[in-house]
Parts: C-alpha cells; structure tokens; sequence
C-alpha cells in the first residue's frame, strides 16, 4: 500500500518535470569541467624560458588598452607559466581582459565560451535571459529550476523507496537484464541507474538549492549553525602600480605553486587542494609601500565562508579533482537518460493496458 502511494508519487511528478530535469542535468554535465576547459584558446601564451615582466608594467599595458573606458581592480596569475595572466575590470560583471605577461600584449577580452553560456543559462534560469538582460527572464527562469529541483528531490525518493530491496534481494536489485527484452532492460537500467546516482544528485540537489531561494540558503545556513556568508566584491579600483609589483615579487616567490589573485590593498592564495576549492589565505597589503600587514589564514575565516566554499566544491563535484569529477558527470548523464526511461516505460505499459482492455 505504502508503496503504491509511492508509486504514483514518483510517477505524477515524473510526467510534467522529466523534460526540465533531463535539461538540468546534461547542461550541469557541461558545466562541470567549465574551469578546465572554459579558456582554452584565449590565454595560451609562450615564455620562452622569460621572466614575466614586473606587476607595473602588465597593469599599464592593460589601462593603456581599456584607455577610459573602464578600471582594472584586480589580476589573477596562475602557476602555469603558459597561461596568460587574468586582468579583471570594473564592469559589467565578471568582465576580465587576458595580458601576456611576458609582452604586456592585450591577447583579447575574456570570452565565456558560447556552450558554457547557453548551459549555464539552461541550468540557472532555464534558458531565461540573466538579470543584467531582463529580470523576468531570470525570475521566472530561476523559479522554474527551483521547483523542479524541489521536485527531483521528491522523485528520487519516492523512486528508492519503490526499488528499495527485501532483505536478501540486494544483488537481485542491482541487475540489470539483457535477455528478458527491451522493455525489461530499459526497466532494470531505470531501477538501477536511479538507485547508484542518487546519492550524488541529491548533494547537487542540497548544495544547487541555494542558489535558487533565499528561504532555503537562509535554513541551509542555519542548520549549520551559522549565518549566510557575506558575497565579497572586489571593485575599488587599482591605484599606485609600483606596490602591486611589490607586493607580488613577495607573494609569487613564496608561493610559485599557487593561484594568487591580486586586488587593491589585499591578495588570496588559493590554498584550495582536496576538498573546499574555493579556500584562500587573505593577505592585507600596505597600499603605501607594498608590506604585507596582516594575514588571514583559510583555518581562522568565518564558518559560513567555509560552507560557502565547500557548497560550491559539492555541487560540481571538484572536492577531489578529477576523480570526484568524472563521478559526478557519469551520475548526472544517467540522470539525464532516467526520464527518458520512465517516459518509455510510463507509454509502454499505457499501451499494454489499452491491448489489454480491448
């Protein structure tokens, strides 16, 4: 009986949100590999066995470009020494130009590659436009994912509670047949498909949740004891050059290793490594003189700062490298395949009632 209600639980809410999940998932998949794929073709640069050219003079080459058009108010430079470096601008958003730091070239603007805008805009707004472009768009776009999601989680649920197996049967459940038909192979890869991905889709689901709606990050938050993480912006605009080249000659000698990200009177050190990827070490610059005055190690930051980093790390699967990685994107690719599935065997037995009726 329990399971009956169950069933039509799983089903009823399966029919109308299977085509939005099947969406969420394969834009998701893409998604997850945007930081190692995203700038391939732009930042590719030569060193030749050079020494990068002094902060100062990258930070001109970049003003002398943007002319008055716009601010720089920070510069992140990677350990790879091919890798140009990342001048980030005052506006609109995420706006950023790459520079050779071995020329002082201008390579071009930073571009997010077409795939990952239309992914992004397909997992976060349903491919309604972003804030900046409409706000209805994002709304309603934003809403639509969120109850979707809401309602995945129901799904799921439901699902491993009508797969869930007797005692004794737990091999039985995990096979799938090759030999009883289509119908039956389709079916079994639903049960057990839906069962083995679970796990993951639900950290996605918890952790995805929070960007969704405010009520629920304000829960999440509070459940863990703490408030939600203040968002941090970085926009006061870059001023006296010769002590950024200071401050970064101490920094880069020091950590040679490491992703720093320069900004008006601070630097982080991505300490980052398994687990939380976004953790950084804050170091406070002296804007006089280029001294390091002060710093805050990734340990002693705010507890919601860690939850924020590791909400981010959790939802696309970065916490271990590449491992946890490719778990995620073979989790979320069967995610995406169950409602075509359940639309499959949902007709199926439609018409298998309807011959049987007649």
């Amino acid at each position: 009986m329990l399971k009956n209600i169950f069933r039509q639980i799983h089903l009823w809410l399966s029919v109308p949100f299977g085509l939005i999940v099947v969406i969420i998932c394969l834009s998701g998949a893409l998604l997850i590999f945007e930081r190692d794929f995203g700038h391939i073709g732009q930042t590719e640069v030569a060193s030749n066995g050079r020494s990068a050219l002094p902060m100062d003079s990258i930070l001109n080459s970049a003003q002398r470009y943007l002319a008055d058009s716009n601010q720089i108010v920070g510069v992140t430079t990677y350990p790879d020494s091919e890798h140009a470096y990342k001048v980030m601008l005052a506006k609109p958003a995420m706006a950023a130009i790459w520079v050779n730091q071995y020329t002082g070239e201008v390579l071009g603007k930073y571009d997010r590659p077409a795939v990952f805008k239309l992914a992004s805009a397909a997992h976060r707004r349903l491919f309604g436009k972003s804030k900046a472009e409409g706000a209805f768009g994002a709304k309603s776009g934003k809403l639509a994912i969120g109850i979707t999601t809401i309602a995945l989680f129901m799904i799921i649920i439901s699902g491993l509670i009508i797969w869930w197996p007797e005692k004794g049967q737990f091999k039985k459940k995990f096979t799938i047949s090759t030999s009883k038909g289509t119908y039956r192979f389709w079916y079994d890869f639903h049960c057990v498909g839906g069962a083995i991905s679970a796990i993951v889709i639900i950290v996605c689901i918890l952790t995805g949740l929070n960007w969704s709606f405010g009520w629920y990050r304000k829960a999440f938050y509070g459940t863990l004891g703490t408030e939600v993480a203040k968002t941090t912006s970085h926009k006061t605009p870059a001023e006296n050059f010769p002590v950024w080249t200071v401050a970064y000659e101490k920094l880069s000698s020091e950590f040679p290793d490491k992703e720093i990200r320069m900004y008006q009177n601070e630097a982080d050190i991505v300490v980052g490594g398994n687990g939380n990827q976004q953790a950084t070490d804050t170091y406070e610059i002296n804007p006089d003189n280029g001294e390091i005055t002060s710093i805050i190690h990734y340990k002693d930051k705010a507890e919601s700062n860690h939850i924020k980093g590791w909400i981010y790390s959790l939802h696309v699967g970065s916490w271990l490298g590449w491992f946890t990685k490719i778990i995620y994107l073979m989790c979320v690719l069967i995610g995406a395949i169950l409602p075509i599935t359940g639309y499959y065997l949902w007709i199926k037995r439609l018409i298998l009632k309807k011959r049987h009726s007649a």
